[in-house]
């Protein structure tokens, strides 16, 4: 497309064109399928500061859209390489459609910028994306503070205080139906387990030190809840504001709200009646409460501050500070029983306690800085700490730091990485096994999150030493069954939540595209030591019959809980590696022909281009290949010898043949 590459001699193909996926230009043009030719004003740079409008147009493929009609000739794109990045912002909704495109060298900072964000994190399953309307506000933002001449900022929205609204003449009310919006933000995504969390997030951001919950059993008296915590508690306009939807607040560097949704949001998605009981130092108990049948008979955003009923008083009882939040009117669990030993309510107080449990070790241990230990009672019983990297046993790797690009001068987001390999089934039977079966059983429980070992190996994020999200690679490696044994937390604040892109519920996040190649280089040495420990036929203090069970192949995936209630992991030697772990020859090499399972996709394997070079994508469409690919895992030349395969079968038109079989 650029006659200047041709002219250096980079050229390597006959392909001379910008090539957009199908379903991206599908996404942008909703006509698309419908087309062959869409018509396209282009704007672009003919050098550093002219811009022209050349007419071009978007023409199907047999399997993607080409960008034809403009082909520059000037020496300005004498910077184009591979690993150049084009962007380009589209007005779908005019005829011909208006753009504006550029070409960002290898180099640029705005380049920089949009891969080190998790808006664009995708970028690292495909070399190709399309961001629509606000999915895309600060990539439009980076383009347009470095070509201002191109592209504009978004326009901020105003808003206007509710008040001012209503005094204007002939102004049309369209708020939103109370009832209607209670719905919908009553299915934001919440289980009841990360619902009490998201309850008690907002306890620990009062500064509460002790936190009960008490959730009677509901064939007793109904289904209810309350979550009361010793924290500095709200005045009367404080609570008032935290129990407006969206309410915006300064947020300090320890906060753990975000959006100004999570107490309506958690609590909605469980119960038709919220009741919130604060009371400040030096002011009254206030009492407000939001009602799903009031706001169904008004359609009036109307708190209602009915005094609590005789039966929940114990309950919601304060003393000089703090806040007490009543679920009534709860509906039941959708959640299936597992098995006939529990009841379902058992079984849901053994959940909610597992989840609390690890979700918030580390305020449980007392090792979140700036606070003392917090004291969490499910029903009067404390909650014990399950930290999945805290078992005795466990090696730990040195940790490595990570910097974002900053958002402001003195201010870097920085991501703290570590990698924890946690003991193999002969270690951990051997150490537990003095203990009575029973709590053998339950320490097996808490090693391997609930039975779950396999899901347990990745990544743990902690944003403000809370856990959001644990376990998987993020699409960075595939679940292996001898890199089990690997967990790798990663910490960030709120200077990075933004560019990882926590999400309303906080419990996911997106890993900005540019840290990957950091991370797999990172982990080289630590999956190499998972496997290493994994294959290892006999512990160091296992028993010959410890020693079968962990030949066995069903090693647990490492854990906190340990028969002797805590201690320190093993920590690693000064060049990072831990104790007993492998050199760094042992690594295997780098993948040079990379092949990945990926969950998705609509043939049994794509061949891809992106920015960290060619790569296979197999599908779960064709199970044996999936296989293969997993027995061949550790094998860089049968993973090389499978890639040139498939490319032999690529060319005969195989895919689309399995693809057309009934």
């Amino acid at each position: 497309m650029f006659h200047e590459y041709r002219r250096q001699g980079k050229e390597g193909a006959k392909q001379r064109a910008i090539n957009f996926d199908w379903d991206v230009v599908d996404q942008v043009f909703p006509a698309a399928k419908d087309a062959d030719i869409i018509d396209i004003a282009c704007a672009r740079l003919e050098d550093e500061s002219t811009v022209i409008t050349v007419a071009s147009r978007l023409k199907r493929q047999h399997k993607n859209w080409r960008l034809e009609g403009d082909c520059p000739t000037t020496s300005y794109y004498s910077f184009v390489e591979p690993g150049a990045m084009f962007a380009m912002i589209v007005d779908a909704g005019t005829t011909p459609a208006k753009a504006s495109w550029v070409v960002l060298p290898v180099y640029h900072a705005a380049r920089a910028a949009i891969l080190n964000h998790g808006e664009s994190a995708r970028l690292g399953q495909s070399a190709m994306i399309a961001l629509y309307d606000d999915e895309g506000a600060h990539c439009q933002a980076v383009l347009a503070e470095h070509f201002p001449q191109l592209f504009k900022e978004a326009k901020a929205v105003s808003v206007t205080p509710q008040s001012k609204v209503y005094a204007s003449d002939g102004y049309d009310d369209v708020a939103p139906d109370p009832l209607g919006l209670f719905k919908i933000l009553a299915r934001a995504g919440h289980s009841l387990p990360s619902a009490v969390a998201d309850l008690v997030d907002n306890s620990l951001s009062h500064k509460a030190s002790e936190i009960d919950i008490t959730f009677p059993n509901p064939n007793v008296g109904g289904r209810w809840m309350c979550i009361r915590d010793d924290g500095e508690g709200m005045t009367p306009e404080g609570l008032r504001n935290a129990m407006k939807i969206g309410h915006q607040r300064d947020y300090g560097d320890a906060d753990l709200g975000k959006f100004g949704y999570g107490l309506k949001g958690a609590a909605w998605s469980q119960a038709d009646r919220l009741t919130v009981v604060s009371k400040a130092a030096g002011h009254k108990t206030d009492v407000q409460t939001w009602d799903k049948d009031h706001l169904a008979t008004t359609r009036r955003w109307e708190l209602l501050n009915d005094p609590v009923a005789p039966k929940y008083a114990a309950a919601v009882e304060i003393g000089d500070s703090g806040t007490a939040v009543l679920l009534t009117q709860m509906r039941p669990t959708m959640a299936p029983a597992k098995g006939k030993a529990e009841s379902p309510y058992a079984q849901e107080l053994a959940t909610i306690k597992a989840h609390l449990e690890l979700v918030f070790h580390r305020y449980l241990e007392g090792k979140v800085p700036g606070r003392a230990k917090v004291i969490i009672r499910l029903n009067g019983e404390p909650l014990r700490p399950n930290n999945p990297m805290g078992h005795p046993l466990t090696k730990v790797l040195n940790e490595r730091r990570i910097e974002l690009p900053e958002q402001a001068p003195d201010k870097v987001p920085v991501l703290s990485v570590r990698a924890y390999i946690t003991p193999n089934e002969a270690e951990f039977d051997e150490f537990i096994k003095s203990l009575p079966p029973l709590e053998q059983r339950v320490e097996r429980e808490r090693l391997t999150l609930n039975g779950r070992a396999n899901d347990a190996q990745g990544f743990y994020f902690y944003r403000l030493d809370r856990l959001i999200k644990w376990g998987g690679w993020e699409d960075l490696f595939a679940k292996d069954e001898h890199t089990k044994l690997l967990r790798v937390a990663v910490d960030f604040d709120r200077l990075a939540e933004e560019q990882l892109q926590v999400d309303i519920s906080k419990q996911l996040i997106r890993l900005p595209f540019a840290v990957a190649d950091i991370l797999k280089d990172y982990l080289k040495v630590p999956r190499a030591t998972a496997r290493s420990r994994y294959d290892k036929k006999s512990a160091d203090t296992a028993s010959t019959a410890g020693s079968k069970r962990g030949a066995s192949g069903t090693s647990g995936a490492g854990g906190p809980a340990t028969p002797g209630g805590g201690g320190t992991a093993t920590p690693s030697t000064s060049d990072g590696q831990p104790f007993g772990g492998t050199s760094p020859s042992s690594v295997p090499r780098k993948d040079k022909a990379a092949l990945r399972l990926v969950s998705t996709g609509s043939v049994p394997w794509e061949r891809k281009n992106g920015f960290g070079g060619e790569h296979v994508e197999v599908t779960p469409q064709v199970p044996s290949l999936v296989a293969l690919v997993q027995v061949i895992e550790k094998d860089v030349d049968a993973k090389a010898a499978l890639s040139e395969f498939l490319r032999v079968l690529e060319t005969a038109g195989v895919p689309d043949l399995l693809m057309d079989k009934p």
